[in-house]
């Protein structure tokens, strides 16, 4: 399938040293390497392999997951550029929720999101609306008219990533940029471990060769970065999906506690970005550790 043969492909690329990390110290750089390298032709999955190949810190890991997440969970996105899911709305209530109202016989949508991830440099918008019947998602581009967007002064997490806020004001929404939950593919709820798990593991697996090879953390990011791409090359859905994810979380972790060990010793610099933004390693441990536990009984 060409997702497994794409991926497998750069992996490939990655364990020779041919795609290395790029020094990115910007959101502004980042998005020129990202651009120049094409990293939205690939498969969602090695969208993540190589974002985080090319990474020079969390931030971009979580980016480079995050993307290919996107492209894998909303097929609907335009393939080229960077897209975020806009789904956390304002909970003080000084700022109206997303909603959608026709008029003349055209979808408007007007109201904010509270979190768009790379609000910088953003091109396209997955805004979740909820809906009496069933909630729905529109698919809009950052420079159509009554579209702002805002980005906070100092986000605390993956600080290097800007962050920030939507408002739209009587956007038209095109019929084709419609979807619901039908449109959403059969993983869509795990899928964001899943793509930042493949960037951080092709970000530590990069580095380590980069750096001076160490055999365990070579082996074992490449592993992890094979049980990844194994869960599509198997079909895996529902808990069988879910558990592998567990597994790949759990073997994530502990790689990631030598590769910091290994960075302090090889690299102060890179080693300060990484403990900067250490919280990306338990990003989703807590649920999928005590989930995991439960259906194992």
């Amino acid at each position: 399938m060409q997702e497994d043969t794409d991926f497998r492909k750069e992996l490939e690329r990655l364990e020779s040293g041919a795609l290395v990390a790029v020094a990115a110290p910007t959101e502004a750089a980042w998005y020129d390497i990202w651009m120049t390298e094409d990293v939205s032709g690939h498969a969602p999955l090695g969208i993540a392999l190589v974002g985080g190949a090319l990474a020079d810190r969390p931030a971009w890991v979580f980016h480079a997951g995050y993307q290919g997440m996107m492209h894998y969970a909303f097929p609907f996105c335009p393939n080229q550029g960077w897209a975020s899911y806009l789904v956390a709305e304002d909970k003080s209530g000084e700022f109206p929720p997303a909603a959608v109202t026709k008029s003349a016989g055209r979808l408007r949508l007007s109201g904010s999101k509270s979190w768009v991830a790379a609000s910088d440099h953003v091109n396209h918008l997955v805004v979740q609306v909820k809906c009496p019947d069933e909630d729905i998602m529109v698919l809009v581009e950052r420079d159509e008219p009554g579209v702002m967007l805002s980005s906070r002064d100092k986000p605390g997490f993956l600080a290097d990533m800007s962050q920030g806020f939507a408002s739209f004001e009587a956007v038209t929404i095109r019929d084709d940029r419609v979807f619901t939950s039908i449109d959403l593919p059969v993983n869509f709820a795990h899928s964001e471990p899943h793509h930042v798990l493949t960037a951080l593991n092709a970000f530590m697996l990069s580095h380590t060769l980069s750096l001076g090879r160490d055999t365990h953390l070579v082996t074992a990011t490449a592993s992890s970065l094979r049980q990844a791409a194994d869960l599509i090359d198997r079909d895996a859905v529902d808990d069988d999906f879910f558990l592998g994810i567990a597994d790949l979380d759990a073997e994530t972790t502990e790689t990631a506690r030598i590769f910091a060990t290994f960075a302090d010793s090889r690299d102060p610099e890179l080693s300060l970005r990484w403990q900067k933004d250490r919280g990306l390693i338990s990003m989703f441990s807590k649920g999928l550790q005590k989930r995991a536990k439960w259906l194992r009984g």
